[in-house]
């Protein structure tokens, strides 16, 4: 075997090996099925949510390109064909069993729930090849806050079954720019500082002065300070109140939702490569593995 051919199949074999690598990666995407949330609270508005809920967390889901979400057409079809479309909601067992039947590897259910007038989703997490569930509450205000509730309940499942990223604990609505009215208020506060001392300084000078031109000439300066300064400790006070009301709206609880895992994390299966090249006395032995 000459040289040249040696290379030429340690090429195409590389080629294999990398193609190999992407398909097993492509395989191992985590196919999830999510069902409609029940609405266990005495408020009537918030059946509409049964149905936004599920459909704007697969949306935010199928972000991830580590998931594959079902969609609703299919699992709708398995609750036809099994009888189960007009049985209203279906939890446990049968919705183990329609996740099965939908080819999904993770199962999540959930309830609306208004404790303390608040609005909060109660989600659960299913492995359905064992049934081992993980739950997560996600609180917030009311429905004004559902896509940022719906955001942070996914980055938590997300990291949950992948890793990936990290899990919060709440999350900000708004993101209050208080930092930089601060950084203007105290510029402000200099730059009013630096007019005072140029009114004062020039204000002793009109006083101290013995020539008439000069008495003027201090007299007009150290009036258009003092009217500048003026001007600018107005808009100082303006800025110094929006910065406090701004890093209070910051800080207050009613800008946050909050996430709280109710027990432990699943395990995530992730899939072993395993590459290695050898030399042998008339070539190379390349092995290849992939474990899940």
């Amino acid at each position: 075997m000459t040289e040249k051919n040696k290379i030429i199949k340690i090429g195409v074999l590389f080629s294999l090996i990398l193609t190999s690598l992407i398909n097993a990666q492509d395989s191992r995407k985590i196919t999830l099925a999510v069902m409609d949330f029940k609405n266990n609270s005495s408020t009537m508005r918030y059946d509409r949510l049964q149905r936004s809920i599920p459909e704007m967390l697969k949306t935010e889901l199928s972000r991830y390109p580590e998931i594959a979400v079902v969609e609703r057409k299919k699992i709708e079809s398995i609750l036809r064909e099994h009888a189960l479309a007009q049985a209203g909601f279906i939890e446990g067992e049968q919705a183990q069993e329609v996740a099965r039947l939908a080819g999904a590897e993770y199962l999540i259910t959930g309830e609306i729930n208004t404790p303390n007038r608040q609005l909060r989703l109660d989600a659960h997490l299913i492995k359905v090849a064992s049934g081992q569930i993980m739950g997560e509450k996600v609180s917030g205000r009311n429905e004004k806050q559902i896509e940022a509730m719906i955001k942070l309940l996914a980055n938590n499942f997300i990291f949950d079954l992948t890793g990936s990223g990290e899990r919060k604990e709440f999350e900000k609505i708004t993101q209050y720019q208080s930092k930089w009215a601060l950084i203007t208020t105290g510029s402000l506060v200099a730059t009013t500082t630096v007019f005072h001392f140029l009114y004062s300084y020039n204000y002793d000078k009109y006083h101290k002065t013995s020539h008439l031109d000069k008495f003027n000439y201090y007299y007009d300066r150290a009036n258009g300070y003092h009217k500048t300064r003026n001007i600018l400790m107005v808009l100082t006070s303006a800025s110094a109140l929006t910065t406090f009301i701004l890093w209070q709206s910051d800080r207050s609880e009613g800008n946050k939702i909050y996430a709280n895992r109710m027990n432990k994390k699943l395990e995530t299966v992730r899939p072993k490569v395993a590459l290695g090249i050898l030399p042998q006395y008339d070539g190379w032995t390349v092995s290849f593995g992939i474990k899940f």
